[in-house]
């Protein structure tokens, strides 16, 4: 299969955003990205959503951080997020994440690893009737342990704002979000772009 890069279209798909529901989860030790199944690489160059540090930020309840090397990753799909937050997405995953959404699985393997990188909209310079990635928002981050994140349907979650994990508050919305929307889908809103 063909690697897709970052800078592909953005047209049609809605990817739902986590409502903030509430639900409260107890406290894991820091898990690094998916430092038990996808090796550690050093990027070369850091992208300006990840600060310069030797020790990553990890979120609070999950422990989750931005894995290494995940801008090196198989596209998986593009997104669209109307107004309020009127963003373009897109979600890459590591080997065992596009093998499990290719083939359409109905559970994620341990060691999936989803990550979602979110951009405001700006128009091209070069192409007045295009919309183009402009300012990072976010780097969202899906780990999959169903021993460690029994509780929460297997997942871990991480979202970051320029490389720094967001409060424990805006954690707590993430698993209810996904279970009141996609649990059937192993928890997972983002489907496979052919």
């Amino acid at each position: 299969m063909q690697r897709l890069r970052i800078a592909a279209a953005f047209g049609g798909l809605v990817l739902l955003a986590c409502a903030a529901l509430g639900q409260h989860a107890v406290a894991q030790p820091p898990v690094h990205g998916a430092s038990e199944t996808v090796p550690r690489q050093q990027p070369a160059q850091q992208p300006p959503t990840e600060p310069q540090s030797a020790r990553p930020s990890a979120s609070p309840i999950y422990g989750v951080t931005i894995p290494p090397g995940y801008r090196k990753w198989q596209l998986i799909a593009p997104a669209e997020e109307a107004a309020p937050l009127d963003e373009l997405r897109v979600v890459l995953g590591n080997p065992e994440a596009v093998e499990a959404i290719e083939r359409s699985a109905k559970r994620f393997p341990d060691g999936a690893v989803l990550v979602k990188l979110a951009y405001k909209r700006k128009p091209s310079p070069d192409f007045e009737p295009a919309t183009i990635p402009g300012q990072p928002t976010t780097v969202q981050v899906m780990v999959k342990d169903s021993r460690r994140y029994a509780s929460t349907g297997g997942w871990g979650f991480g979202r970051f704002v320029g490389g720094v994990a967001v409060d424990a508050a805006q954690h707590q919305t993430c698993f209810a979000c996904h279970a009141a929307r996609v649990k059937d889908r192993d928890y997972v809103f983002t489907r496979f772009a052919p």
